[in-house]
């Protein structure tokens, strides 16, 4: 069975930062042909991949995020060409409506103080997203490797966005 077959029977899937941010790069380099992002590009490095991790995203019934990952979004997007900043928030949001996508707020005095500390606010949170939504079997999507190892110890469904280069549909 397919890692993509595998998780097509789970509704849920919450979206951490470096997947935002990769596929919002690259729609930009591929479908609007925005060849000077596409040294920012990490992944993917192709349009194959890209689109089988769309299609993968959109096979499930719900996506979500963490109100923390829009922050981070943030201070990525500020860090760009100023010119280019009020594109890649557009683009920023015709993917949270397309994909359909919600927030969901986690206060800090939720979370687990040493996750916080391990991991950051941001990935804490979207742990506790992945409890919060357990009856779900959630999926977390991330590009982040110790992320990806603690979704898997707690029995967390996780991809590595990583992943979809190397897919074959």
């Amino acid at each position: 069975m397919s890692p993509l077959q595998d998780d097509d029977r789970h509704e849920l899937l919450i979206l951490d930062t470096g997947p935002m941010r990769e596929l919002i790069l690259g729609h930009a380099v591929f479908e609007f042909g925005f060849e000077r992002l596409r040294r920012d590009l990490t992944w993917p490095t192709d349009i194959e991949p890209y689109n089988r991790c769309s299609s993968f995203i959109g096979s499930f019934k719900r996506r979500i995020t963490s109100a923390s990952v829009v922050s981070e979004l943030y201070y990525w997007i500020r860090d760009t060409e100023k010119n280019g900043q009020e594109r890649l928030w557009h683009r920023a949001y015709e993917e949270f409506r397309d994909m359909g996508m919600t927030e969901e707020v986690i206060p800090l005095a939720a979370m687990d103080i040493e996750m916080v500390t391990r991991l950051g606010p941001v990935d804490a949170s979207l742990i506790e997203l992945a409890k919060r939504h357990q009856e779900k079997r959630p999926v977390v999507l991330t590009i982040d490797r110790e992320l990806h190892g603690l979704c898997r110890k707690a029995g967390f469904g996780v991809r590595l966005l990583q992943e979809f280069e190397w897919l074959i549909s």
